[in-house]
């Protein structure tokens, strides 16, 4: 069975309304002899200050609004609006915005237009320059071709960055010019002739012109770009470093295997000896006494 409303409940409220909220809460439990969490309680269930500020049904921030029916109304378009009547969206069915516009011509083939610091610059063989064409003539094409591609590779790279590195800081600073100009009217008097008196007169003229109104300049560090190209020079290292170990293995396994060929070969010297040697002198002088 629900529990019987309390009737100090509504007696609160109207204290509280009528005194415009400024009734302390202590002082509304005083006079109806009920307590102080007893009264606050019910202020924030029955949601004194939503009717107190004229909102019964909205939020306590005013983020709701009630329609004409006393309803909460929801967020967006109302049933019935017609705000995006006849709004097909996009351009406009036959315009000729793009006519004639075929687009840029693009960048040539593998261009470094976008190059901004080089971190994540890829680098093509047939790309290089004259002094990097020249560390591809010492390729050596052996087994190990592979990984001294890549080691060659990862060197003109880490030349690159130290590069790099040396023409940042050979000026600390950037500066950058930055020019705001607006359109402006100018009023001008030129000369006119007459041709009915045949006397110059001046003639004013209203002439429009972009006018340089504000010259910033910007100067920033460059230390940012050269942490960042010697963080990828220390990355590009690293790589060096274990492509060279791999070689270094490799080459140690090469090793290995022709001291066991050698090994191999001299065990089945020891076991055979010459034998291959006298069956051939034993083949000999069988011809010769057949002959």
């Amino acid at each position: 069975m629900a529990r019987e409303r309390s009737p100090e409940r509504d007696k609160a409220k109207k204290l509280w309304l009528e005194s415009s909220g400024t009734m302390k809460l202590k002082d509304i439990a005083a006079a109806l002899s009920v307590s102080e969490a007893q009264v606050r309680k019910w202020k924030s269930q029955d949601r004194w200050n939503d009717e107190l500020n004229g909102n019964v049904l909205g939020e306590s921030n005013g983020n709701v609004c009630d329609d004409s029916n006393g309803n909460a109304r929801k967020r967006g378009g109302q049933p019935g609006n017609k705000n995006s009547a006849g709004n097909q969206g996009g351009a406009p069915a036959g315009n000729k915005n793009a006519v004639g516009n075929s687009g840029g011509p693009g960048g040539p083939l593998r261009n470094k237009k976008a190059l901004k610091h080089g971190v994540y610059e890829t680098i093509f063989l047939d790309a290089l320059e004259e002094d990097e064409q020249e560390l591809l003539d010492q390729i050596d094409m052996t087994p190990l071709a592979q990984l001294e591609e890549q080691l060659l590779m990862l060197t003109i790279q880490e030349r690159r960055h130290m590069k790099r590195v040396k023409q940042l800081e050979a000026g600390l600073t950037d500066e950058e010019r930055k020019v705001k100009e607006e359109l402006t009217q100018r009023k001008d008097k030129i000369p006119y002739v007459s041709q009915r008196t045949g006397k110059t007169i001046q003639v004013p003229v209203v002439t429009e012109g972009m006018k340089v109104v504000e010259v910033t300049t910007v100067t920033g560090s460059k230390l940012d770009k050269i942490l960042k190209q010697e963080d990828a020079l220390v990355k590009t290292r690293d790589k060096k470093i274990r492509v060279i170990n791999l070689i270094a293995n490799l080459q140690q396994e090469e090793e290995k295997l022709k001291i066991a060929k050698e090994r191999l070969e001299l065990e089945k010297y020891k076991v055979y000896g010459d034998r291959d040697g006298e069956d051939d002198e034993d083949d000999d002088s069988g011809d010769d006494l057949e002959w």
